[in-house]
């Protein structure tokens, strides 16, 4: 059998997210601080929309990251999740692409357009070989894309 090797060039590698309560500005956002949860190899994705349905132009921010359930304890934490859903998070991804970008904090709005819990599902899979996994999507609009930033 033959080994199958590719390079990933799209998706999510890495993500960090950093509660809103806790910062008091964008200097307060440090690498090993936030909730970082392992990623699962394919799943996680980072999407923008920009709309033009009305001005200003808006730019709608989607992330989603899937993590194997036993590993996923920082986002099922009920902290957390009330945080998340109410005053919202940063979050530093790092693509596969090797990009990084900050999402929930313009320039503009500053930390008022935060990613906001969007939901958190359990799949237990549907195949025997399809381990268990938890899906949890952010999102947020504001009118700056985080290619931008």
């Amino acid at each position: 059998m033959t080994e199958k090797r590719f390079k990933p060039v799209g998706g999510v590698a890495h993500a960090e997210l950093f509660a809103v309560h806790s910062l008091g500005g964008v200097e307060d956002i440090v690498s090993g601080q936030g909730v970082a949860v392992p990623l699962m190899d394919d799943g996680s994705h980072y999407d923008e929309q920009i709309e033009a349905s009305g001005l200003p132009v808006s730019v709608e921010h989607t992330l989603t990251l899937c993590s194997d359930r036993n590993l996923s304890e920082g986002w099922r934490d009920k902290e957390f999740l009330r945080h998340a859903a109410a005053e919202g998070v940063v979050a530093h991804i790092t693509l596969l692409t090797g990009e990084r970008l900050m999402v929930g904090w313009s320039p503009h709005f500053g930390f008022e357009q935060a990613l906001r819990l969007r939901s958190l599902t359990f799949h237990s899979g549907s195949r025997p070989a399809e381990q268990p996994k938890v899906v949890l999507t952010l999102a947020s609009r504001d009118t700056t894309s985080a290619l931008d930033q």
